[in-house]
C-alpha cells in the first residue's frame, strides 16, 4: 500500500502553495517564489529555466516532433479568454540569429522576458483550468532551448 505524502505529485487535493513551492524548488531545482497577492507558486525564468508559449494545436504538433526526437519537456496549459496556449518549459535561452526570431514571429510563438514569472500549476485541476499537460519529473533534464526553437521550427515548415 502506498501512502500519499504532503510532496507527492500525484495527490490532487489542494496543495499549499508553500508545500508546493518546496516541492519545485527541492526536488526540481527551480526558482520559484508565491505571489503574495494570489498565493500562485511562480517560477522565475532565465537562469535556470526558460519557456515558450504557442497555441494548443500547434504546441501539439511540436511536442509530437519532440517525442519522436525522444525529448519531452514539461508543458503547462493555461486557458486563456480566447484560446488555449501551452508553455513548454527549457533549459536557458541560447542566442538566436534574426532568421530564427523571424520563423518564431511567423510561427506566433511567444517567449518571455529574462526575470519574468510564470504561474505553476498544482498537480490537480486548478480553478482557472491551469494544469500540466506533461509533469516535470524530479532527475529530468529539460530540453534545451535550441531543441524545441527546432521542432517547432520544423513543425512550422512542415505546415506550410
Amino acid at each position: 500500500m502506498t501512502t500519499a505524502t504532503a510532496t507527492d505529485p500525484e495527490r490532487h487535493d489542494d496543495i499549499e502553495p508553500s508545500v508546493l513551492r518546496r516541492y519545485y524548488t527541492n526536488l526540481l531545482s527551480w526558482p520559484t517564489t508565491i505571489d503574495s497577492q494570489t498565493g500562485e507558486v511562480r517560477l522565475c525564468l532565465g537562469e535556470t529555466v526558460d519557456a515558450l508559449v504557442m497555441r494548443a494545436g500547434f504546441g501539439g504538433e511540436v511536442n509530437h516532433e519532440l517525442v519522436q526526437a525522444m525529448m519531452r519537456a514539461p508543458i503547462i496549459v493555461a486557458p486563456g479568454k480566447k484560446a488555449v496556449d501551452w508553455v513548454f518549459l527549457t533549459q536557458p535561452r541560447t542566442h538566436m540569429r534574426q532568421s530564427t526570431l523571424d520563423d518564431l514571429m511567423a510561427a506566433q510563438i511567444g517567449w518571455y522576458k529574462p526575470g519574468d514569472t510564470v504561474a505553476l500549476p498544482a498537480f490537480g485541476e486548478t480553478e482557472d483550468g491551469l494544469r500540466w499537460l506533461q509533469r516535470p519529473e524530479a532527475g529530468e533534464e529539460l530540453p534545451s532551448w535550441g531543441a524545441v526553437v527546432g521542432a517547432v521550427r520544423r513543425t512550422f515548415t512542415r505546415a506550410w
